[in-house]
């Protein structure tokens, strides 16, 4: 098998169903000799803001000096993204060599009639594999969905587990209220196991309480009401918190933009001294922390990726994460207006999502996501238009934003120069926002980044 062929194997339809259950992984893992035993886990989960929770985590061990695995998904620009050592990328020809080893599990399962696994727990089964071999020091792991039932969840014992943001999303597999959500992402909360989470609606942060004591397990929720942030620009955000009075205040310096970053960020750091304070890591030092969470970095979240025209990228793909969005635009460019160029699937609330928007908008330029679960471009901007917004569609991502950056910059000419304001960040210049799902958002990244 080469890497294509591996690609191919873990994207073939026939494996692509999504089914919440421990049983197919279990055995898949099982045949291959359980390579997730003995590996070191800080296990996050929760509904918006668990990639970036990861990435800073990740960075901070790996400045530490640990051997340290990321487990995310989905990929931005390319699959290898989702299972990385200490920065590096899996590479191509192990991916395919693992690939075929779970390929003959699989192949073994069936052959003896049992459920064959899903594709998410094919790729977390090759991760594994990966890590174990390559001895890691840690691994932060990402969940897929959910948590309860989810295909990473096969571990008795974790050095911590994280819960950042709990809302609405995934509802036909996780349930229909806030409750019973967060009771499903509770299920990687484990015995005596550390927990840190993100500020919760009450009924949420009730159902992980209840859950933690049942499992005797610590419990701490950031107090978010501690943060003062000191700057925020274009350029990134310092911020000073502490989680209690009795704490000195620590000054925290982050390049990623955004309100939910700062969030991030310092939930990370709570994880961080969780991990300093519980177990034995004597290079994780408060230097370390502070410098792995600067260096941190985290495709498509807030992100810049053209000037003049400025041109920000992010993957705000559900109501919690475009409020997220909203908030840090109204911050760092008050009053403004900006050319939105969207793409969504057709099974998120996008009707909530746009008219969070609205306000911002001076006109939305539609595409269509590379997902079988997408929005078509043209369904998207009648449904904007029947609501009284400007949008028209696209037939493709690379002509929809090549055509708003000309728009921006066609507006951006006629602007005097200012000695003390680059051109585009100045109010009155056209700004692009591109937003949605990560299947549009890695496409556009792509083709941004390759001008």
């Amino acid at each position: 098998m080469n890497y294509q062929e591996a690609i191919d194997f873990l994207n073939a339809p026939k494996y692509s169903a999504t089914r919440p259950g421990l049983g197919p992984v279990t055995e898949l893992l099982s045949v291959l000799g359980d390579p997730q035993e003995g590996l070191k886990v800080i296990h996050i989960t929760g509904t918006n803001g668990k990639g970036s929770t990861a990435a800073y985590i990740e960075s901070a061990l790996t400045e530490a000096g640990y051997k340290t695995g990321l487990y995310t998904s989905p990929f931005i620009e390319r699959f290898t993204e989702r299972i990385m050592i200490s920065g590096e990328e899996i590479p191509g020809e192990d991916l395919a060599r693992l690939t075929q080893t779970v390929k003959d599990a699989v192949d073994y399962m069936v052959s003896i009639g049992h459920t064959a696994p899903t594709i998410f727990e094919m790729v977390t089964a090759v991760a594994f594999l990966y890590y174990k071999e390559q001895a890691c020091d840690y691994i932060v792991l990402e969940v897929g969905m959910g948590g309860r039932l989810d295909a990473t969840n096969v571990f008795g014992k974790v050095e911590l587990s994280v819960i950042t943001t709990i809302d609405f999303d995934h509802m036909q597999f996780l349930g229909n209220t806030i409750e019973e959500i967060a009771w499903e992402k509770a299920g990687i909360i484990k015995p005596g196991c550390p927990v840190v989470c993100f500020p919760q609606q009450p009924a949420a942060e009730r159902v992980l309480r209840e859950e933690a004591a049942k499992r005797n397990a610590p419990i701490t929720f950031l107090d978010s009401s501690r943060i003062e942030v000191l700057r925020s620009d274009i350029t990134g955000q310092v911020y000073r918190f502490a989680q209690s009075a009795d704490e000195q205040p620590a000054e925290i310096e982050i390049s990623k933009l955004g309100s939910y970053q700062v969030l991030n960020s310092a939930l990370a750091y709570l994880a961080l001294k969780t991990l300093q304070r519980e177990s034995d890591m004597p290079a994780l030092t408060d230097e370390t922390i502070f410098s792995g969470l600067k260096k941190a970095v985290w495709k498509g979240r807030l992100e810049v990726v053209g000037r003049d025209p400025l041109v920000i990228i992010d993957g705000a793909h559900n109501p919690n994460g475009v409020e997220g969005l909203v908030d840090s635009l109204e911050k760092l460019f008050p009053g403004q207006k900006f050319i939105f160029v969207c793409g969504v699937l057709a099974d998120k609330d996008f009707h909530s999502m746009f008219r969070m928007t609205e306000h911002l908008a001076d006109e939305y330029l539609t595409v269509t996501p590379n997902c079988s679960r997408a929005l078509s471009a043209p369904a998207l901007a009648d449904t904007l238009a029947e609501d009284g917004m400007k949008a028209v569609s696209y037939d493709s991502i690379p002509e929809a934003l090549d055509t708003a950056i000309t728009k921006a910059a066609a507006r951006n000419e006629s602007l005097p120069d200012d000695a003390d304001l680059p051109r585009d960040l100045r109010p009155e210049a056209a700004k692009v926002v591109c937003f949605g799902s990560l299947y549009f958002i890695g496409d556009a990244r792509l083709h941004l980044t390759s001008k």
